[in-house]
């Protein structure tokens, strides 16, 4: 069943100026915080290459509707456009009651539409259709021309069937499996295994950008008290140094600055306290737990640094640094599954 979110959308935004991603922030009243979208491939013409901003002028709460929704929105784009054509009245809710009460036909009009429409991790269909947004697109950074356009459809029907599929296979694992407290027998192991290995092919589908081939570390860390950590903790710990290098006194800043602070922190804390320097033995199962979770917090980091590259070039840079960071820790993932098999 698809989640409708019109009404309690207060504004926000929504950012196709990399090819082949799209990115989001929407602030939706009832949340603490604005949800992020974090989407793989691209909206329609006329939203295709460029950051359109809209706001609603009437929001009005939605709480059996906000009540399921996630603030992380990773997943695919299906079909977005701010030129749906609509049909609407063109009188006030008064008039057109007065209209049903007399049995007069109501006037409408045609008007152009924002319609959102994409599947996530954990919200699957969600869906914001609406006529009444005030709506501020940006230049076009790269466009597609008709055919272009119509191509992208395809590819969008397409993606969206096949993250549905991986969806589903995860759904019958994790229906299949038991997560009790007792002690698991090697084929309860195996059923949960299944279970971890659908959604790292989730996040792999999702990625866009996975390169198995990740290159060694070719960087000393500046703080002497880490040279001796793990791979993975040297390489978060230059991601953050490198993160509030650029960030300065914005990393206290709300919207992608803050978003991204905080993503890159929670990551570089994660990794150093399950990868300490005297190791300490820690269940496979919580590990990988742990590095899903820093997965999460990197795309999100990434997805600030599409907005920020925009501004400033040297989160380019960074938004790579990222992107090496989550690659390696998705491989460690994939070795301690090995290991427990």
């Amino acid at each position: 069943m698809a989640i409708r979110l019109n009404k309690a959308v207060v504004k926000g935004w929504i950012d196709n100026t990399t090819p082949g991603i799209t990115t989001g922030s929407i602030e939706v009243l009832g949340l603490d915080r604005p949800l992020r979208l974090y989407l793989k491939g691209n909206a329609r013409r006329d939203i295709a290459g460029s950051r359109i901003t809209f706001k609603n002028p009437q929001p009005s709460p939605q709480p059996g509707v906000v009540k399921h929704l996630r603030i992380l929105q990773r997943g695919v784009v299906s079909q977005m456009t701010a030129s749906q054509k609509t049909k609407v009245p063109l009188i006030s809710r008064e008039e057109a009651q007065a209209c049903i009460d007399q049995n007069r036909p109501i006037p409408f009009g045609w008007q152009n539409s924002l319609y959102l429409e994409w599947y996530s991790l954990l919200n699957h269909k969600v869906i914001i259709d609406t006529a009444q947004f005030e709506i501020s697109p940006s230049l076009h950074q790269w466009e597609f021309d008709e055919q272009g356009d119509q191509a992208q459809i395809l590819e969008n029907i397409q993606t969206v069937q096949d993250f549905m599929e991986i969806m589903q296979h995860a759904a019958q694992a994790q229906a299949d499996t038991n997560f009790s407290e007792d002690e698991a027998d090697e084929f309860e192991w195996e059923r949960r295994l299944r279970v971890r290995d659908t959604l790292e092919e989730a996040a792999w589908f999702l990625s866009g950008e996975y390169d198995s081939d990740i290159e060694t570390l070719s960087f000393e860390t500046a703080d002497p008290t880490l040279r001796d950590r793990t791979a993975l903790v040297q390489r978060a710990f230059h991601v953050q140094s490198l993160t509030l290098e650029a960030l300065g006194e914005g990393m206290l800043d709300e919207g992608p600055r803050g978003d991204l602070a905080l993503s890159v922190a929670f990551t570089f804390d994660s990794l150093d306290e399950v990868y300490p320097k005297d190791p300490i033995h820690l269940e496979s199962g919580y590990l990988v737990a742990i590095l899903k979770r820093t997965l999460e917090a990197c795309h999100s980091a990434i997805a600030s640094c599409n907005t920020l590259a925009m501004e400033d070039d040297q989160f380019e840079n960074l938004r790579t640094q990222i992107f090496r960071l989550r690659n390696a820790i998705f491989d460690a993932s994939i070795q301690l599954r090995a290991e427990t098999q």
